[in-house]
């Protein structure tokens, strides 16, 4: 996308204290890591880094997600190979505090096994950074050995929680509910995407179903003003992706200036900013940042709030998320 910055503001970006918790690792690969494997195949940059390419729906860009990510992610030492650059760059870009995900039935495909997928985006963390590990599933991915892998998953120790992701336009089956509220009960942290392709009235189910308290995009919430209310009155928090949306052409989000977190964050929903997908859509963490002050008015204070907010729901200990906190009033205090 083509948001670049001052040298003050990309300095303010770069340095303010941040978290990123709406990261897919197979969305995120590295195309230096493609081209690697495949020099010819990889040899040009793909079409949809194109400032002004829009998929036309989201099965195609599943069908390009398949296509590129299927080929690399075939085993636990790809992971990290991956993992590596991609934290690394998180933490290039101030990020503290990372939340990322894996598709999980990818472990079906491959001769290593959770656990050993688990380590190895762990060990690619670097130090000084908060990473939390989530299994990724869609909506009808409990059958067959899915359903064995999705119930073995919860019994892993290194995967942090669950999140529920994939095309929203599939019905939702009542296995989820189950094996949500059991994840929890193994301390797991529990997820879901709604509000992207479908409306709020799906964002409502996976609240009143799954009872999770974290939306991933949400964006649609906008469509049903009882929707917002019950965002801000239940305390539930978007991780928003905004160049993801327009890139992806969500509903209601036909351009950077039109996207609804200006509307939600003023109605006074906790949101938080994040990259999704940054190998598919050509974009970075600090552009997202760079597109809400430039296309939608956000301050550097707001901007601070919404980083604040991503520490807020971090999954780390009180005294680290105080410690965190008080590394990002300070560098407040400097604006």
């Amino acid at each position: 996308m083509p948001y670049s910055a001052d040298s003050d503001f990309e300095t303010f970006v770069r340095e303010l204290p941040k978290t990123e918790t709406h990261l897919h690792m197979e969305g995120a690969c590295p195309f230096e890591l493609l081209q690697k494997m495949d020099p010819i195949k990889y040899a040009e940059p793909p079409a949809f880094w194109d400032d002004d390419f829009r998929y036309e729906s989201f099965d195609q860009f599943m069908q390009w997600y398949g296509e590129y990510c299927s080929a690399f992610f075939t085993s636990a030492k790809r992971y990290g190979e991956a993992a590596e650059i991609i934290l690394a760059n998180c933490y290039a870009q101030g990020c503290r505090y990372v939340e990322t995900s894996f598709h999980l039935p990818v472990i079906l495909f491959m001769e290593d096994n959770g656990p050993a997928v688990l380590d190895a985006i762990r060990s690619a963390a670097p130090e000084g950074m908060e990473l939390r590990i989530f299994a990724g599933m869609c909506h009808d991915d409990y059958k067959d050995a899915g359903l064995d892998l999705i119930e073995e998953c919860l019994t892993w120790d290194g995967l942090d929680g669950i999140d529920l992701h994939g095309p929203e336009y599939t019905a939702l089956e009542p296995w989820t509910a189950d094996v949500w509220e059991r994840a929890r009960q193994a301390g797991k942290f529990t997820k879901a995407h709604a509000g992207e392709f479908m409306g709020a009235d799906f964002v409502d189910l996976c609240l009143d179903e799954l009872k999770v308290i974290r939306i991933e995009h949400g964006v649609r919430s906008v469509e049903n003003l009882a929707t917002v209310k019950r965002l801000v009155d239940e305390g539930v928090t978007l991780d928003v992706c905004p160049i993801s949306n327009v890139k992806l052409a969500v509903d209601g989000v036909s351009s950077m200036a039109a996207h609804p977190i200006r509307q939600l964050f003023d109605a006074g929903v906790k949101v938080t900013i994040n990259s999704d997908d940054p190998f598919f859509f050509g974009n970075s963490l600090r552009e997202e940042y760079y597109a809400l002050n430039q296309q939608l008015g956000f301050s550097m204070n707001e901007l601070v709030q919404v980083a604040r907010n991503g520490f807020d729901v971090a999954l780390v200990s009180e005294s680290k998320r105080a410690f965190f906190k008080g590394e990002l009033d300070s560098f407040a205090k400097t604006l």
